[in-house]
């Protein structure tokens, strides 16, 4: 499979395939030929969507690669509103599993309030990205980066139906956050998503 979370935790990637609807065996952490099945049919929409709608950078491609098939047909179409903005746009992460989101939320200074299962990363449907002007990376460390930011998502909001945007948080903003609008909070989405249920 495309994403190397999914190869080295069995349990994640067995219920995200079958949240999917492409894997249809047990969800017990053990690898199994209908789990090979599943990656493969996985890898087979993510290229067809990828033919149908477009490549990006290699950095954007192996992120949109990890994300479910519904969340990476909107990460395309995000990125083909992106390249008409006067500066570059990268997606630069889309799934984390549990204990990746957890090294995450242990990082200081602070970049998540969320820990393992608490964000929409976790399932498959969030990605980040980041702004390149001349070739430097935007951290949005001030009012020019910011404003950066906040004109990428007045350009997708303006494109594109389906997406939510991390900086219209009232909380914890994050300008650098997209997802695929499911209707659901993510305590929903987590309890469909361990039992290996859809929730896009």
């Amino acid at each position: 499979m495309s994403a190397p979370i999914l190869k080295t935790d069995i349990l994640f990637a067995q219920r995200l395939l079958s949240a999917a609807g492409l894997y249809k065996g047990k969800l017990d952490g053990l690898f199994n030929d209908a789990l090979d099945q599943a990656e493969t049919a996985f890898d087979k929409i993510g290229d067809d969507i990828a033919k149908a709608s477009g490549r990006f950078d290699m950095r954007s491609e192996g992120a949109i690669a990890t994300l479910l098939p519904k969340a990476q047909e909107l990460a395309r179409k995000f990125m083909k509103t992106a390249v008409t903005a006067p500066f570059q746009v990268k997606i630069l992460s889309g799934t984390r599993n549990y204990t990746e989101q957890n090294a995450l939320f242990a990082k200081r200074p602070k970049v998540t309030n969320a820990r393992g299962g608490q964000s929409n990363h976790n399932f498959g449907i969030a990605w980040d990205v980041g702004i390149f002007v001349d070739g430097k990376y935007l951290t949005g460390k001030n009012a020019k980066e910011d404003k950066a930011y906040a004109d990428l998502a007045a350009l997708i909001k303006g494109a594109l139906q389906g997406i939510e945007w991390g900086g219209d948080w009232k909380t914890f903003k994050d300008a650098p956050h997209y997802q695929l609008a499911s209707g659901k909070s993510v305590a929903q989405i987590r309890a469909l998503f361990e039992k290996g249920k859809a929730y896009v």
